[in-house]
């Protein structure tokens, strides 16, 4: 059904992988969190763990702002000519 609709609004259905972790939103975010809080750095237990994730978290408007807005694009790379794979 979603494909016979699709081709009646001149619509080109993209078949993508089933674990697209850079299309998704929240991996994102993760990646940005991890690479913020933990990446390099030594937590001696999982409060101090937890303090740097929470930290990095409240600061997301603020001093991470700029990072964030440019992972949060929905913006992709398109390629032309390109053959794709359908059912």
């Amino acid at each position: 059904m979603v494909q016979a609709r699709a081709a009646e609004l001149s619509i080109t259905l993209l078949y993508l992988p089933s674990y697209s972790h850079n299309l998704n939103l929240i991996e994102r975010l993760r990646r940005l969190l991890k690479r913020r809080s933990v990446y390099g750095k030594y937590r001696p237990n999982f409060a101090t763990f937890r303090a740097a994730i929470e930290d990095t978290l409240s600061q997301l408007t603020t001093a991470h702002a700029e990072p964030l807005a440019a992972l949060m694009t929905l913006q992709f790379q398109e390629f032309e000519d390109v053959s794709l794979l359908t059912e």
